[in-house]
């Protein structure tokens, strides 16, 4: 069984420039320290085979094997090299689960020591942790690392503006449910996995609109998570505060303010909308309905894309739909049910690993599942373009003609359902949805949704 309303991508920094550093701007709705960069190390890494991990008496689990380092980053500069065995960091034993942690709590600049083992001999390199390179911008526009503060923490923001004078729309992006960082240099990205909607956010920066982005808490510099442990209502305050930043920018043209949601994105956007005015919403890959009703769909429809047979999606979509009754709706834990419908132990396991649902804490979906998000698109007031993807295998017309339905019903001619040909869930230029489900993270980039929407745009300003 597939769910991938939550893609969870696991991103490394490839950028090699280090621009000059930019301060933060002084916004009201921000702290006057600023955030401070994290470092990056640059380098991903494979298991230590148990051989290996015996001959130099390390723990179960300890020990880890460089892969190539990232060229200019941390790894690279001291000296790090594919195959090199990775004992320890500052005298620490590493593992797969907690290398990681150890790089995002070190300040950057501090020193990083590594002891190795390198062509069977024991070594140790080291030097500073480099701060995460910064997008240089180019001739056209200016990027301005900045923050956010929410329930207390910093949020790191990425705002782009427009070199030209006067005022300029603004552009509000919220990414998806994945805990990956949109910290990239925008003009070089591809649209791969390593920098998802980057030549969609690029092609707004570079046509004369203003656009933020927020990284989520516990990812890239922001502080506060761990993402598994952030609710749906914690986590809808940092875009809150994002769209009141980018209204206190100067330049930016307060009657043009458009938010774009890829995906859950999607479902905070009129959340925002409907108490803080915006121009418009663009939509796209997203739910409307309750959120039972779409994992219902989803349960169904994915194994049928899949190839499954109907027959087979038939039996999983009625276990399916008395599982997520008991936990969503019922706020069942894991355990419960497996121990009151044991009948139903297997597909626990296999939707509930570890107590969490798509990497998440179950409080994040329960309170999901409980916002009527009809009166949300009944109350934002503004022009909403709903698209869905012809091969995005993990959304449905339903929700998208659902949300310009709710729209016109409110605000006649202000809600547009459309579809985007050949682009998948993540953008990618597929002509099916099974072609995207046998190759997903793995398509070239497809323009088509970016020139629709940029043309939604221009009409709804130009309507004054």
């Amino acid at each position: 069984m597939i769910l991938l309303n939550a893609i969870a991508l696991a991103v490394l920094s490839s950028q090699s420039n280090n621009p000059p550093l930019l301060n933060d701007l002084p916004l009201a709705s921000t702290k006057q320290d600023p955030l401070p960069r994290r470092g990056s190390l640059g380098l991903s890494f494979s298991p230590l085979p148990a051989d290996q991990a015996e001959k130099l008496k390390l723990g179960t689990g300890q020990g880890l094997v460089a892969l190539q380092p990232v060229a200019n980053l941390t790894a690279d500069k001291i000296g790090l090299k594919a195959g090199d065995i990775i004992i320890s960091l500052n005298d620490e034993p590493v593992t797969a689960q907690t290398i990681g942690k150890k790089i995002r709590d070190t300040p950057a600049g501090s020193k990083l020591t590594f002891k190795i083992s390198r062509s069977g001999k024991l070594e140790t390199v080291s030097g500073p942790l480099l701060e995460k390179p910064r997008d240089p911008g180019n001739a056209n526009y200016e990027v301005i690392y900045s923050h956010i503060v929410s329930h207390g923490h910093r949020m790191r923001t990425i705002i782009t503006k427009p070199k030209s004078p006067g005022k300029h729309p603004g552009f509000f992006f919220i990414q998806g449910f994945s805990p990956i960082s949109y910290d990239y240099v925008l003009e070089t990205s591809t649209g791969d996995v390593s920098t998802l909607d980057g030549p969609l956010l690029y092609d707004f920066a570079n046509s004369n609109f203003i656009t933020i982005r927020v990284e989520k808490p516990g990812v890239g510099d922001s502080e506060g998570g761990p993402f598994p442990e952030m609710d749906y209502i914690t986590e809808l305050d940092i875009y809150r505060q994002t769209l009141i930043q980018l209204k206190e920018i100067q330049e930016v043209d307060t009657n043009n303010i458009f938010i774009f949601g890829h995906s859950m994105g999607g479902s905070f956007g009129p959340m925002i909308a409907a108490e803080n005015p915006v121009k418009g919403l663009a939509i796209y890959g997203a739910a409307s309905r309750t959120w039972f009703e779409y994992l219902m769909d989803t349960i169904r429809y994915q194994g049928l894309v899949g190839g499954d047979s109907f027959e087979n999606a038939d039996d999983i979509a009625r276990q399916g739909a008395r599982l997520m009754a008991l936990v969503m709706l019922e706020n069942k834990s894991p355990e419960e049910v497996k121990k009151s419908h044991p009948d139903l132990a297997p597909l626990v396991d296999s939707f509930f690993p570890g107590g969490l649902f798509n990497g998440k804490s179950l409080d994040f979906w329960r309170q999901l599942g409980q916002i009527n998000f009809a009166s949300y698109w009944t109350k934002c007031n503004a022009h909403v373009f709903a698209v869905r993807g012809q091969s995005d295998f993990v959304t449905y017309d339903a929700d998208h003609k659902l949300m310009a339905d709710i729209v016109n019903r409110a605000n006649p001619g202000f809600g547009t359902f459309a579809i985007a040909p050949s682009s998948d869930h993540l953008f990618h230029n597929f002509p099916t949805e099974q072609a995207s489900m046998q190759n997903f993270q793995r398509g070239k980039y497809n323009p088509e949704f970016s020139n629709m929407m940029k043309k939604w745009i221009r009409e709804v300003i130009a309507k004054g």
